[in-house]
Order: structure tokens, then sequence, then C-alpha cells
């Protein structure tokens, strides 16, 4: 069975190029301009995976993003030349499954999308019905994060240091000074990037290992909160 690719970029040259270079690769593709496009063919004929470009005419794509997410447990690749964090924690905090920036090899695309609908077609729940039915677990005495699929990342020192404040503390926001004393680490440059650097490899390693964004997101001007479901276990 073919994977149903929906393509959703305003540049005209780009998306052509990239809907031939999909189809030839073996994927069934559909190509829209705008959002609106988006969401008439997510009515006709609903896709495995949506690749969405954000710099879209009328409804900007994250807020198609999020439309979609609370619709459907549809696969999104953001692929968009927005390069700022902001834009990216943004997008996964939605909930969208990748964020790609361009330029990107469509080889590299093409294997996102695949691995993707692989994932979300595997046995048991997909990743988005997972997030619903399922909290995150922060097991602090043994040094783990458990995915709401059950699947456990191991955590440094200064991984479950960084953490623990945010997860005592769901959807509150925790300044970058009491993460960072909470780490036993000096930032005297509270705009400097040690924090940044350490949250962002955590996600990276986080997602690498479970499958799922890790719901650390910056909370602008306060620091950074965790926006998700989790359990806090002590022992």
């Amino acid at each position: 069975m073919s994977i149903r690719v929906l393509l959703v970029e305003d540049d005209r040259d780009f998306r052509e190029s990239l809907e031939s270079f999909l189809s030839d690769a073996g994927l069934e593709v559909c190509a829209v301009g705008d959002a609106a496009g988006l969401a008439r063919e997510m009515t006709k004929a609903p896709p495995d995976v949506v690749v969405l470009d954000l710099n879209l005419p009328g409804t900007d794509g994250l807020s198609a993003a999020l439309t979609m997410r609370e619709t459907s447990n549809v696969g999104i690749v953001v692929l968009t030349g927005r390069t700022e964090k902001q834009d990216r924690f943004q997008g996964l905090a939605i909930g969208v499954d990748h964020y790609l920036t361009k330029p990107t090899d469509p080889a590299e695309l093409e294997l996102v999308i695949r691995n993707l609908h692989r994932r979300l077609s595997g046995a048991g729940s997909t990743p988005a019905e997972a997030r619903e039915a399922a909290p995150w677990v922060f097991h602090a005495k043994q040094w783990v994060l458990e995915s709401p699929a059950g699947i456990p990342v191991k955590l440094t020192g200064t991984e479950l240091q960084i953490l623990e404040p945010l997860v005592s503390r769901p959807g509150a926001p925790v300044s970058r000074t009491e993460l960072m004393r909470h780490a036993g680490r000096q930032d005297p440059d509270e705009t400097g990037r040690g924090l940044d650097l350490i949250i962002f490899r955590l996600r990276r390693k986080v997602e690498k290992a479970c499958g799922f964004a890790l719901p650390v997101v910056s909370a602008r001007g306060k620091g950074y909160v965790f926006a998700g479901e989790v359990i806090f276990r002590p022992e």
C-alpha cells in the first residue's frame, strides 16, 4: 500500500519539484498551495502524512497544524524556511512530528516520511493517541523519563536536575536562573545558550529514543515550561 502524502507549499516551482521527486520515489502525493486546499483535501481524502510549509497565504502553517492536531492523528512534517528556535519549539509544542528547515535534501524528507508512516501504522496506538491516553512519567530515583508509550529514556545527572523542577510543576514556567541553580551550574548571562543547548540536546535525545517530542517549551521572557501531562515519582 502506498503512503498518501499531502504537500502544502505556496512556492509553485518548489512544490512541483518536490511533488515530482516524492512521486518518483513511490509515494502517492497530492500538492496544494494554501491552508484552504489543505482543509479541503483533509476532508476529501485524508492523507497518511502532511508535509507543511509555515509561510502560507491566509491561514499560516502553525495555525493549520494546530487545527489538524486537534482533529486528527495524521503525521505532520513541517518543512519551512523559518529557522528561529521559537518557531521550532512552538511547532513541537503543538504536536508536529518533525520540524525540518529548508534547504532539505528531498531524499532525507522521503526517509522522514517513510519512518513516520511506519511508526504511525505500527501495532498499538499512534503517538498522538498515546499522548492522549497516557502521561509522561518521571522516575527521579531511577534517573528515567518514561514516554507516553512506556519507553524509558535514561537521563544524565544534568538532564535529571533540569527536568525535575519542570515536571514537578507542569504547566508553570520555571525561570532560567532557577533551572541552572537546580543543576548546580553558573549561567551569568541569562540570555546565554548554556541552558538552551542542554534542553535542545535533551529534546533530540528523547525524540530519537522514543519517537515523541519532549513537551518542554520556551516561556518567552520567563524560562521554560513542561507543557504536557506528567506523573512525578520521586521514589
